[in-house]
């Protein structure tokens, strides 16, 4: 049998009962982040309507956890690609997160 509940919280089997957890749990870390930064995010999220400021830094931790279990936690960087399409041209913008060990 196939389950369709999230893979983060397993179904619950009590009997001939079957729980089914709604929302999975998730732990809470804040971050600090300068007003600009802030801001920046907000202007996207206000442009974008559907997403929520929380929505798109919980999924940037999500696919940076994932490229950490995916490089066995021992990335030497982090790249962070941006695409922008505009009238059928397409550019990149590149940010690079160093983790190499400082000499």
């Amino acid at each position: 049998m196939t389950s369709t509940a999230s893979s983060e919280e397993p179904l619950i089997y009590r009997g001939n009962i079957i729980e089914i957890p709604l929302k999975p749990r998730k732990k809470m870390i804040s971050l600090r982040l300068n007003e600009e930064d802030l801001l920046v995010i907000d202007k996207f999220v206000a442009k974008h309507g559907e997403y929520s400021r929380t929505l798109i830094l919980t999924k940037l931790i999500e696919a940076f956890a994932e490229g950490l279990r995916r490089t066995g936690y021992c990335a030497s960087s982090i790249w962070l690609v941006f695409t922008v399409e505009e009238r059928g041209e397409k550019r990149e913008v590149s940010v690079v997160l160093s983790l190499k060990s400082r000499p």
